[in-house]
């Protein structure tokens, strides 16, 4: 029974390591923003315009309290799940929470590129992103240091990651 849980700035790689870890330990992976988008009906940028963050929040709580009752899985969280309403606590109660740390300017970089549109970002210039992503990692990082592992990036490897979750 393995229950691993990745957390950390939107961009910082949660969606595609959780997919490389999950095959490598034969598990399901779960993306929760995925799933509450299953669950809603709807996408996370129309929840956020329609219901606002606070209706959001609310769902990823949900969300956590659903996963007590599944036996093995990678879940890749939503970047502010964390944050919100005791969920760090949620989240290392559930599983082995690991946080997956990088720098502004590379989570930038990342960003800027995104295939996806994140509400939170739409409509940045590149300056701005970074701005805007200091000012949030500044109030998040009280909550994502409760991780029970931080890897660097140069940490951050499946090869790497895979080792440290069999030695935990």
């Amino acid at each position: 029974m393995q229950k691993i849980i990745l957390i950390g700035y939107m961009g910082s790689g949660k969606t595609t390591l959780g997919k490389k870890l999950a095959l490598e330990l034969k598990i399901p992976f779960i993306d929760s923003d995925a799933e509450i988008e299953k669950i809603s009906g709807k996408s996370i940028a129309e929840i956020f315009a329609q219901d606002g963050e606070e209706a959001f929040r609310k769902l990823e709580t949900e969300f956590i309290a659903g996963m007590q009752a599944e036996s093995s899985f990678v879940l890749s969280t939503g970047g502010g799940m964390p944050c919100f309403n005791n969920n760090i606590d949620h989240l290392n109660h559930l599983g082995l929470t690991i946080y997956l740390k990088n720098s502004s300017e590379n989570l930038a970089d990342r960003l800027i590129e995104a295939k996806n549109e994140r509400p939170l970002i739409h409509g940045k210039s590149k300056e701005e992103l970074i701005e805007f992503i200091e000012i949030n990692i500044q109030r998040r990082e009280e909550y994502y240091n409760q991780a029970k592992l931080i890897l660097q990036p140069d940490q951050q490897g499946i090869v790497n990651v895979y080792k440290l979750v069999h030695s935990f």
